[in-house]
């Protein structure tokens, strides 16, 4: 793993920016707690202080960070997105408000993601890098706070042999913008 380095994103509320925490910017502790945060989904869980500034999950600021990566130097990227490529929900009528608040966040999320996505392949196209996403083939949930750890362990198989399908096909997806 030399010349490895995993960056977790985390969104810092008080500042309104997204940061990026390198490992090897932090001790073992530091890391571990930042990537608690990077899993704190903002109003559904609690915020979390560092540093004196309030920190959330880096998802609410940007899901899949292309630019970093490239910033980064790196010139091939593999993002694997959990949805689908071409949108399938149709979500049901909100009952409360929580249902709703659940459905505006999955929307903006959502939006941010493409957002993410067609910038990053501009920015690839640019650094000259390839960019690879790679999509699920269903529907695994439309409410991500329920965790079912038998469907989980579903969604785990289905995934993996999906992927080991498509690479044994050699359907493997370049999304390079301009050859």
């Amino acid at each position: 793993m030399a010349n490895k380095e995993v960056v977790i994103t985390v969104s810092n509320l008080s500042t309104n920016k997204v940061e990026y925490k390198k490992m090897s910017e932090c001790s073992y502790r530091e890391y571990i707690d930042w990537i608690w945060i990077s899993c704190d989904y903002v109003p559904f869980m609690t915020l979390d202080s560092k540093n004196g500034c309030e920190y959330g999950d880096g998802g609410l600021g940007i899901i899949i960070p292309i630019e970093e990566a490239l910033r980064c130097g790196a010139t091939e990227i593999d993002a694997i997105l959990l949805n689908t490529e071409f949108s399938h929900t149709n979500r049901m009528p909100s009952r409360n408000p929580f249902d709703a608040l659940s459905t505006i966040f999955g929307f903006m999320a959502d939006r941010i993601e493409d957002q993410n996505v067609k910038i990053g392949k501009l920015m690839a196209h640019y650094y000259k890098a390839k960019v690879n996403l790679y999509y699920t083939p269903t529907v695994l949930t439309t409410n991500s706070l329920i965790f079912n750890q038998e469907k989980m362990k579903s969604w785990w198989k289905s995934g993996y042999e999906f992927a080991a399908d498509k690479t044994q096909e050699k359907n493997h997806l370049d999304l390079n913008i301009i050859d």
